[in-house]
């Protein structure tokens, strides 16, 4: 239910922005405008634009497994699971592997040796939450119908996961010798910035209201910023919770040799725009648009081409 709810909100938000600003200026245009006068106004139509893009954001999962935990090894390959960050995280900085306190036990309330972290408990299915994308937008407009466009937009994605650790329920349960699954959360965070240049047509012969088309080429850099696996469990009112910070990993011997090229990177692809414009007055444009990408980001091992999806609400200012 909470996914549906992110993915409706800011569409309705950005729906309902686009209906407010349209009726005050709509309001203000009849009270101060004739007809003669509002003829006048759009007979200009030459010169630079610049506007803000407020938006949502849905981004392709192919990126997402960099933050499951296997991580890289030397040569750039995805690790295999005896060699993965997170395993051996959990096996020997925090389950006692290396002679020090078995916190995982500690946390599962059971003795060391009462609990398994196997290949099939990895994060699997890792995905990119419905997120926000702003911007700066600019736009020459060299008649009418057409215009050359300049964006930058920018946007943090955030990445959630389950993993599970396996354990022998203890003896006060009366169930001893069974197991118990015990599910945690590992996530990760990402910045993203795109550029954009390409060209927008109006279509249409209305004064104010018309749709829109535009594409061009689109630069995606992008950097992983956070990964983390949390362990909270309601054992022992909380008191043994923690959290393994696998970006910590990454700047340590021998990922950090390598981590900038894999968890960091410039992509190019494509975008395209679709929607309605809405010529406000003289100063003042809006465009209720999708924008379509697709995209090679480049983060992780032999990264591809994939489509991504945006939908927003851009307000252009007329410079000239």
């Amino acid at each position: 239910m909470s996914v549906r709810y992110n993915l409706i909100k800011p569409l309705i938000f950005l729906l309902q922005a686009s209906l407010f600003v349209y009726s005050l200026t709509a309001i203000s245009q009849e009270s101060t405008e004739s007809e003669n006068d509002t003829a006048a106004v759009y007979y200009k139509h030459k010169g630079f634009h610049a506007g803000l893009y407020v938006g949502a954001f849905w981004a392709n999962r192919n990126t997402a497994y960099i933050y499951d935990g296997y991580g890289f090894d030397a040569n750039g390959q995805r690790n295999t699971f005896a060699n993965s960050v997170l395993n051996y995280q959990i096996l020997n900085v925090y389950g006692g592997g290396l002679g020090q306190t078995d916190l995982i036990g500690q946390l599962l309330n059971v003795g060391p040796g009462d609990w398994s972290f196997r290949e099939t408990d990895m994060p699997v299915n890792l995905k990119y939450t419905t997120t926000y994308m702003v911007g700066l937008n600019t736009r020459y407009q060299i008649n009418k119908k057409a215009g050359i466009i300049l964006n930058i937009n920018a946007s943090k994605l955030v990445v959630n996961g389950k993993f599970t650790i396996s354990s022998v329920l203890p003896t006060t349960t009366g169930t001893q010798g069974q197991s118990k699954i015990n599910q945690f959360t590992i996530t990760g965070a990402e910045q993203r910035l795109m550029m954009q240049l390409g060209y927008q047509r109006i279509i249409g012969k209305n004064e104010k209201f018309n749709f829109l088309a535009e594409g061009g080429l689109n630069i995606v850099m992008s950097k992983a910023q956070k990964n983390q696996a949390f362990f909270n469990t309601d054992l022992n009112n909380g008191a043994n919770n923690f959290t393994i910070d696998l970006m910590t990993a990454y700047n340590q011997p021998p990922y950090n040799y390598y981590s900038a090229q894999y968890l960091i990177g410039a992509g190019i692809g494509a975008f395209a725009g679709l929607g309605l414009h809405l010529t406000i007055n003289q100063k003042y444009t809006i465009q209720l648009l999708y924008t379509p990408s697709y995209d090679r980001v480049n983060l992780g091992f032999n990264p591809k081409f994939k489509l991504q999806h945006g939908f927003g609400l851009r307000v252009y200012y007329n410079l000239s």
